[in-house]
């Protein structure tokens, strides 16, 4: 742990080499009086150069002789300026015995120190110090200058003992760094949005342990991250078997695949999870996208024999076919249209103009188109209705639905009766509605109220009498149709009530007013 360690100065141990402690070896001394004196030396000290002049005859190796006698070193022999002082003993300032408060200084002044001789052997220091400046001469060589061999040995054992600990620290962060941290760490990091770098999980092992840490955080943007780190990694054939038993993993990367709108992969990855129904799906759903019709069919053949190949999607794969019958058929009926339009050959189409194209419309909406523009083509035309629901076995009440609903907006009134009309067991013809009457007089009321004829033959076609009188009493038309279901039912109440609603002197009236006085009828009430 200590190669951990971040070097800092707040520490004590480290505090030796902060500059901005009170006191340091190599600062000046603190004490005003002590840099005082020490410039009163120095200032005698060139007095006395002064005094004996420069020339003098002193040989250098006498000078050298007077500083080995005294303890000085002969700046002859040595570069450094720096004087040892003979017989010195520590101060202490402060309560610590530490280096950074520890100063130097004689036992006796340095005038008294020196003798003449001496001062011959100082000329020489003289003539080195006398080309620097006064303020430069007092910091170099003030007190808290000097030092001594084992302050210096101090210094080096920690310099050398902290280098020892920024190596051990430099050793292990380049090991760190190209190693994997923990699962636990790594999904932590990615939950608060921190960076994380992934690569360093390089074994299958790391990489699943990474996953299912990742699957019980239950973030699914975690589980994402960790699933496109793995498929980014991985080969497909090993991503896919990881993917198979969690199908968590699998669900979050499926949902990520149908967001990014990547319908090659997800139908891959769906084929190769087993889910085919899903994969058959997302095929035909891109598919029918298709803009241009005949690619749509081109795709949609190829789903036939990709997705919907499979023996559980047999039906769906019917509807599928149809579905490509149906525009293979709406290809041509639509070209045909467009060029008739065109060369403006079809009333219908004036009168009622196409809004939008035909193909990839549904099957009833087809069926509604051919029956408004084409009800009169023989059925061997791709456009004739009747073709159309021989070929899809359309029922019999949707193909009448739809018939009825176009030819109310033409106004073919006898298309419809025509249409409605069957043939009775023991011969003869009668109007049958193969859903109920009700909404079959909805959908000829469509666009206003049909003509009286036409209303009143199909209301006479309805044959239940209380459904006939309800339905009659909701067109004002239909007035003489309310009155014959009130003799019907033998209502007399009934049908002199509805007298008094009727109009005077109209046929509606004289007709419940002969009902009312035959005697031939026997009422119920």
């Amino acid at each position: 742990m200590a190669a951990h360690r971040k070097f800092t100065f707040d520490d004590p141990e480290d505090s030796y080499w902060n500059q901005n402690a009170r006191s340091a070896f190599f600062d000046d001394a603190p004490s005003t009086s002590n840099a005082a004196a020490a410039r009163a030396a120095l200032d005698e000290l060139f007095e006395t150069q002064v005094r004996f002049g420069s020339d003098d005859a002193s040989s250098t190796t006498e000078s050298a002789e007077l500083f080995a006698e005294n303890g000085v070193a002969s700046p002859v022999s040595q570069n450094a300026p720096a004087l040892s002082m003979p017989n010195e003993e520590v101060m202490s300032y402060g309560g610590g015995m530490n280096a950074s408060t520890m100063l130097y200084r004689p036992k006796m002044p340095l005038q008294s120190s020196l003798n003449i001789g001496d001062v011959r052997g100082l000329s020489e220091v003289g003539r080195v110090l006398s080309a620097r400046s006064a303020a430069s001469i007092v910091s170099e060589g003030s007190v808290g200058s000097f030092s001594n061999e084992s302050t210096t040995q101090l210094d080096y054992s920690r310099l050398k003992s902290e280098h020892r600990k920024l190596q051990k620290h430099l050793e292990q962060v380049r090991h760190d760094r190209f190693r994997a941290a923990d699962p636990v760490l790594t999904v932590r990091r990615l939950m608060n949005g921190e960076p994380v770098t992934m690569d360093l999980y390089r074994s299958r092992k790391e990489k699943l342990d990474l996953l299912d840490e990742a699957l019980n955080s239950f973030d699914g943007n975690v589980i994402t991250a960790v699933i496109l780190f793995l498929k980014r990694s991985l080969s497909d054939s090993i991503f896919r078997e990881i993917l198979l038993p969690k199908s968590v993993a699998a669900d979050h990367y499926v949902a990520y695949l149908k967001e990014m709108e990547d319908f090659d992969q997800l139908t891959t990855t769906l084929f190769a999870l087993g889910r085919n129904d899903e994969a058959a799906m997302i095929e035909f759903s891109v598919a029918c996208r298709k803009r241009d019709p005949e690619q749509r069919v081109q795709c949609l053949q190829r789903c036939l024999q990709s997705g919907f190949s499979d023996p559980t999607l047999t039906p769906h794969a019917k509807l599928v076919n149809e579905y490509i019958d149906l525009l293979q058929r709406q290809i041509p009926i639509d070209a045909a249209d467009e060029a008739a339009i065109k060369m403006g050959r079809d009333e219908a189409f004036e009168q009622f103009p196409r809004t939008i194209s035909l193909v990839g419309q549904p099957l009833l909406t087809t069926l509604y188109y051919c029956c408004l523009y084409h009800y009169d083509l023989p059925v061997n035309a791709f456009a004739s209705p009747l073709s159309l629901k021989e070929v899809f076995q359309i029922g019999e009440k949707q193909y009448t639905w739809m018939a009825v609903s176009a030819l109310t907006r033409l106004k073919r009134w006898n298309d419809i009766e025509h249409l409605l009309t069957s043939k009775k067991l023991l011969g003869g013809f009668k109007i049958a509605c193969p859903f109920s009457w009700k909404h079959l007089f909805e959908l000829i009321s469509l666009d206003g109220t049909p003509p009286k004829e036409v209303l009143c033959k199909f209301l006479r076609a309805v044959p239940d009498a209380g459904e006939r009188r309800e339905l009659a009493e909701q067109y004002p038309e239909a007035n003489e149709i309310v009155v014959e279901c009130l003799v019907a039912q033998k209502d007399r109440q009934g049908l002199s009530a509805f007298l008094t609603k009727l109009t005077p002197h109209t046929a509606e009236a004289y007709k419940a007013l002969n009902a009312l006085n035959n005697t031939a009828h026997k009422w119920k009430n």
